[in-house]
């Protein structure tokens, strides 16, 4: 198979996750805004918990068969029984959970529409038989994901704007959600079913049943960090704290996802080098995609939490304004939880530390459960208090695991070199910048536009006065192109 080019790939991640964005953008305001808070609280509660069934029901496959497929994927045969074989594990997994979260919200639901609610979740776990995205990713064929996503993505936002029209309509926003997960993976479904063929005579289900265990508990455990947050706020203190925390994380979250490209696109092509046994490029590859990737999710993170304020008041329409302190947090936190992802992803996982990875984040998940119940005891515990909590324990992850894996894997790997402490540096000064910024009181969108405006100025000159590499590979690679056209 021919390899294709990193920075390519990057770049139909890199569309395909500001057109995410943008659809947020778009939706965000308007469902918040629009749906009335207990019913949307109820929803973001009951979805947290239908969560821990569906990252059940995957079983770890689609991690585990990103790396896996990557191995052989110039082998069709191999490729073929080993696909086989993982879609055959997932269709008993996702049965079997089906089941258990029948069983689940029989005792749980409590209204009529909540029993609504658990059921159209349902349509999830069908389309999570058909999550099989990995082979596309294993294949690096973004360019087939990022057309694919981008036609539903549009289907789901004419369907918003069409079907939920009022406060109640909690019931039709939930199935739009469900039905367009569904479409997204029956769609990457036939595609890949025109490359690679089953073959169900010669499965391996035993085989693959104990690393899918090991990553299946490493699921689990994450649910000990941002999920357990969820599932505690709404007993402890009621379904609107849920979406108070929900809806600044997940915005952060979905803008993190654009540089978080650099992350995926880097799996298969850092296997590759792991499974040639070239550790030299491994590392060189590994470096410069840390450095790559915070040099983004830095100042996007450290922007957002600067102008949390105003953008909490745009995306709910005053609703949930009062939670911009979450949204702070939750910003200048999608470094720690870069590193985490980068430890796990990049390092740990892919060079098959998955039994030191799953103890690592018992351990710390442990931690933060821990954390979570002394805040509750104190009478501290609140959407701010438990994302705190869940950012140290993450912290005390990154640092543990970074110590662990340069000596174990003996990687000259680095988390903070010279170029990403001055990233962190140049973006700490967008908070004064929008201090004084947002004192003239000019109004909401005049203070967002300008604070942006200074502070993308400020960062991208500091990046061609230090001449970054990266900014550097772009002009040569500009220059190169202008040269032959």
């Amino acid at each position: 198979m021919q390899q294709r080019s990193l920075a390519r790939n990057g770049i139909y991640k890199a569309i395909l996750n500001i057109f995410n964005l943008l659809i947020p953008l778009i939706v965000t305001p308007y469902i918040t805004g629009l749906l009335e808070p207990n019913l949307y609280g109820a929803y973001n509660r009951i979805f947290s918990e239908f969560n821990i069934f569906l990252t059940l029901g995957t079983f770890g496959i689609y991690n585990y068969g990103v790396r896996e497929i990557s191995k052989v994927r110039d082998n069709p045969i191999e490729k073929s029984k080993l696909f086989s074989s993982l879609f055959s594990i997932g269709i008993i997994s996702n049965f079997i959970m089906t089941f258990i979260y029948v069983l689940f919200f029989t005792f749980r639901a409590n209204k009529p529409i909540e029993v609504y609610l658990y059921l159209v979740m349902i349509i999830q776990i069908v389309g999570n038989i058909f999550y099989i995205e990995f082979v596309n990713e294993a294949n690096e064929d973004y360019g087939f994901i990022t057309k694919k996503t981008i036609i539903v993505r549009i289907i789901y936002l004419v369907s918003i704007f069409v079907f939920v029209r009022k406060p109640s309509d909690i019931l039709p926003y939930s199935i739009i959600i469900s039905s367009t997960i569904l479409i997204n993976n029956l769609a990457s479904y036939f595609h890949i079913k025109k490359h690679i063929s089953f073959n169900f005579q010669h499965l391996q289900i035993v085989r693959h049943l104990y690393p899918l265990i090991v990553t299946l508990l490493l699921s689990n455990v994450e649910i000990l960090y941002t999920q357990l947050d969820k599932i505690m706020l709404s007993p402890f203190i009621n379904d609107i704290a849920v979406t108070e925390y929900v809806l600044p994380t997940s915005l952060v979250g979905t803008i993190a996802a654009v540089p978080l490209a650099l992350i995926n696109v880097a799996i298969p092509r850092l296997s590759s080098f792991i499974g040639q046994g070239n550790k030299s490029e491994y590392t060189r590859v590994l470096n410069k995609t840390i450095n790559n990737y915070m040099l983004m999710v830095i100042p996007m993170g450290f922007g957002m939490a600067a102008l949390a304020q105003e953008i909490m008041q745009f995306f709910s329409k005053g609703v949930y304004a009062n939670a911009f302190p979450v949204l702070i947090v939750s910003g200048m936190a999608r470094v720690v939880f870069g590193y985490q992802s980068i430890i796990m992803n990049l390092i740990m996982y892919i060079n098959s530390l998955e039994k030191q990875l799953t103890t690592l984040m018992l351990v710390f998940g442990i931690v933060n459960l821990g954390f979570n119940f002394g805040l509750v005891g104190l009478g501290l515990f609140s959407p701010f208090t438990a994302l705190v909590t869940t950012v140290i324990a993450v912290l005390l992850f990154v640092i543990v695991g970074y110590i662990y894996t340069r000596k174990k894997l003996q990687l000259n790997y680095k988390l903070l070199s010279k170029e990403i402490i001055g990233y962190i540096v140049v973006s700490l000064t967008f908070f004064p910048i929008s201090w004084v910024i947002r004192g003239l009181s000019l109004g909401l969108w005049p203070t967002i536009i300008i604070v942006m405006i200074i502070c993308s100025g400020i960062y991208g000159l500091y990046l061609l006065v230090t001449k970054d590499t990266f900014v550097l590979d772009i002009l040569n690679k500009v220059k190169l192109k202008l040269k032959r056209d």
